[in-house]
């Protein structure tokens, strides 16, 4: 998932939780897992992120091509494969 910024005026209103989860319910129609870089000084979009479900894969000055520049960023990701109770609960 690509970063998306919210409006200053508009922030803490949900808007980025709610445009996280329209893309996230759009990934889950394609791919069975999600994928996010955060800068490691973003506390909100960490937050953001773990209470959506995501977690914690590696933290590095660089991570894949995106490079971090005076910090460190941290890969997050997220299962969408439905759990086995939900699949049987959807039969």
């Amino acid at each position: 998932m690509a970063g998306i910024e919210v409006a200053r005026g508009c922030r803490h209103r949900g808007v980025g939780r709610s445009l996280t989860e329209a893309r996230l319910d759009w990934i889950a129609q394609r791919a069975s897992s999600a994928w996010c870089v955060v800068n490691a000084q973003n506390a909100a979009s960490l937050a953001l992120h773990r209470s959506l479900g995501f977690e914690k894969v590696a933290r590095a000055a660089q991570l894949g091509t995106v490079v971090f520049s005076g910090g460190s960023g941290v890969l997050l990701s997220k299962d969408l494969a439905p759990s086995r109770s939900a699949a049987k609960t959807q039969v």
